[in-house]
């Protein structure tokens, strides 16, 4: 059997882009994944169950070392348009009510904003506490709709049980059973792969063992479980986070909505505090993953730790208010500019909302609990965190 290739909602990537012009720009909105963490759930027969002291899904040093890059690249970005100093106008950091998301933040804000002169408080600590905002995880629509929103989990269920989805199933279903069998853990879809893909992974980076079983060719195929088989189910996976419109409109569109708020206030110029400059947000892959699928920009591959999309507010001259999107997937590179389906790279004001409109929901808690009829929630161990 040949391997998966989704090409669900594959964006183009395009050439690196020059850094930020700081005369033009206004505003930015980071939307990041947090570092490197423990696996969220061993496997029953997982060789290295104890292997994390922290605990499960916890930031790790390496994950600290992600946040602390990525903080210090958007300092080398931005630098003049963001004040080398902190103060609280300038910046407003929110993050997703868990230890890792919390973690990244603080981690990332150390590296964009290193104590200089009068915001230097201790001469042997390189770091000063800077605001980080959340709420709790049952009221976050903008970091756990896909979780916590009825309607967005009947739809993804719909999307699930459609189809093209059941196509896949019966097509790896032997690849299922293999890894049910193996593992201990039902694994019956795309997501349950994911999960223990993610497992595995974490740990082969941390040079601890991967079973054999895993390395090996299950019957009927023609390459190893991990990572040949797996990798492109879990990529599959994530793309069907925003298949549908109404995906899209309740898994990334509150958080957008926040964005687009934050960029309508500096455009017609009721931004308070008038003088922010960076808006930013702490969360999972699957917000990222949201979010790329909302504005059908997704690349068709997993967000990667420490990602990082970028949404640019530019004033051009005779041209006005624009937005750019920009990717951060690879840290050897530049981001990439991502073309918003409809329009140019420099995307006009107007357009980017007119096109985005679908997209915002109007009133996230009541269409998140417009849910069908006799819905009855798939069965799914691991739904996401």
């Amino acid at each position: 059997m040949k391997t998966p290739t989704p090409a669900l909602l594959a964006a183009v990537l395009l050439p690196l882009a020059a850094a930020a012009a700081p005369d033009t720009l206004r505003l930015v909105n980071v939307v990041y994944r947090h570092g490197t963490r423990t696996p969220i759930e061993a496997y029953p027969t997982d060789p290295n169950i104890g292997a994390w002291p922290q605990g499960d899904g916890q930031l790790t040093n390496e994950g600290k070392q992600n946040q602390l890059e990525l903080g210090r690249f958007l300092r080398s970005r931005y630098d003049g348009f963001l004040p080398e100093l902190y103060h609280m106008n300038y910046t407003h950091i929110e993050a997703a009510d868990v230890d890792r998301c919390l973690m990244s933040a603080q981690a990332n804000l150390a590296g964009l904003f290193p104590p200089r002169g009068q915001d230097v408080w201790d001469a042997e600590l390189a770091w000063q506490p800077i605001p980080v905002h959340t709420v709790p995880f049952e009221d976050d629509y903008k970091f756990k709709s896909y979780k916590i929103c009825d309607a967005y989990n009947a739809e993804h269920d719909r999307v699930y049980s459609s189809p093209q989805v059941e196509a896949v199933n019966a097509e790896y279903a032997g690849l299922y059973q293999y890894l049910t069998e193996n593992s201990g853990d039902l694994v019956a879809d795309v997501t349950h792969v994911q999960y223990l893909y993610d497992t595995l992974r974490i740990e082969s980076t941390h040079n601890l063992t991967t079973p054999e079983w895993a390395l090996a060719v299950p019957p009927g195929y023609d390459a190893p479980a991990f990572p040949d088989l797996m990798e492109p189910l879990g990529n599959l996976d994530f793309a069907l986070l925003g298949a549908t419109p109404l995906q899209r409109r309740l898994g990334g569109g509150t958080l957008l909505k926040d964005i687009l708020k934050n960029m309508k206030a500096s455009v017609y110029g009721y931004l308070s505090p008038p003088n922010r400059k960076l808006f930013a947000y702490s969360g999972h892959d699957t917000n990222v993953g949201c979010l790329l699928t909302t504005l059908m920009v997704y690349n068709g591959v997993m967000p990667p730790l420490a990602s990082a999309v970028l949404v640019e507010l530019h004033a051009e001259p005779e041209v006005g208010a624009t937005v750019q999107l920009f990717y951060r997937n690879d840290t050897t590179a530049e981001p990439y500019p991502l073309q918003l389906p409809g329009c140019q790279l420099s995307c006009p004001w107007d357009t980017f909302v007119q096109l985005t409109e679908d997209v915002v929901p109007d009133d996230i808690e009541a269409e998140c609990a417009a849910v069908p009829e006799g819905y009855v929630p798939r069965a799914n161990k691991w739904r996401r965190d």
